[in-house]
């Protein structure tokens, strides 16, 4: 079984591009690495690098490699603080977060937040919902925000449940309408989430149940990305009201007599995004953290009830 020490030799020699570079880096001798990177090449099954022109070249398994190691490493790195219990642990705000809150909304709840509450050290970061939920059963993070968590006995998750919509350019004759259903959808082109994503998996069976046409020749992370094919009039997009917010919000204090070129229209059958707010349960968590969950909470909360679609 490959070892953290073997993670952090191969990891050197990939950044230092030598083995005696990685040696003096890491304090050991050549031979020493040398026997470590044989070793690890033995388990796998196949040579990690190869020698260009003097130096060590990763081949391309090797990235990978690197890539996931690297993300390991960083996961031990913080366990090893949380169980010092860094004296300045409840001045420092953990975040781990799904990539459509961490561009606009969690910087503006940051920022507005710190206001009122000097001091404070944040640190975010942007995953997909299942690596944020990891995080928080991990009791690495005080606080994440991901979407479908299940209940658990190493978390507590607060739900909000989002209609989704459909999003097309203002000038399209479809926004015209007040509902929009598969019927009226059908074998137009879609951008909407990765093929494996549930919402995704939703608006499928909905189309099937009504054996039209679901055409989707963009499919991209998330609901954020599909702002640009939607604008452009190439795709028509589904999103859920989260997106609807954050496009006005992204929007509202560009030039006067600028109108949105998106307009959002209700979906039937009803599809919904559901966005959790985790809190680790065996995890010390300050009052500092309670409140500002508090606040993201009540920021949730008022984004669905503002956020109306015409």
């Amino acid at each position: 079984m490959l070892k953290i020490w073997h993670l952090t030799v191969i990891g050197e020699v990939i950044k230092t591009g030598s083995i005696s570079k990685a040696a003096s880096a890491l304090g050991r001798s050549q031979p020493a690495l040398s026997l470590v990177i044989s070793d690890a090449e033995k388990m796998i099954g196949y040579k990690l690098f190869d020698r260009v022109n003097g130096r060590l070249k990763p081949v391309p398994e090797t990235n990978f490699f690197l890539e996931r190691s690297e993300e390991i490493l960083q996961k031990m790195a913080d366990l090893e603080r949380f169980m010092k219990r860094e004296t300045h642990q409840f001045s420092q705000l953990r975040i781990a977060c799904m990539p459509v809150v961490s561009e606009f909304f969690l910087p503006t709840e940051i920022a507005n937040f710190t206001k009122n509450n000097t001091g404070i050290r944040f640190y975010m970061r942007a995953q997909p919902s299942i690596r944020v939920i990891e995080s928080i059963a991990s009791q690495q993070f005080d606080l994440g925000i991901a979407e479908q968590p299940q209940p658990s006995k190493l978390y507590a998750t607060r739900n909000f449940q989002m209609d989704t919509v459909i999003a097309v350019r203002a000038d399209n004759p479809l926004a015209k309408h007040k509902l929009l259903t598969p019927k009226d959808l059908s074998g137009q082109p879609f951008v909407t989430f990765l093929p494996e994503h549930y919402l995704t998996k939703q608006l499928q069976a909905a189309f099937d149940n009504e054996g039209v046409i679901l055409d989707i020749p963009f499919a991209l992370q998330n609901g954020a990305a599909q702002y640009a094919l939607i604008e452009s009039g190439q795709a028509i997009g589904f999103m859920s009201i989260l997106n609807v917010w954050l496009y006005r919000e992204l929007n509202k204090n560009l030039l006067d007599g600028y109108e949105n070129k998106i307009v959002f229209r209700p979906f039937a059958p009803k599809i919904q995004q559901t966005i959790g707010l985790l809190t680790p349960r065996h995890r010390a968590i300050s009052q500092i953290s309670l409140q500002f969950a508090d606040s993201l909470k009540k920021s949730l909360e008022n984004i669905l009830k503002s956020t109306d679609l015409l």
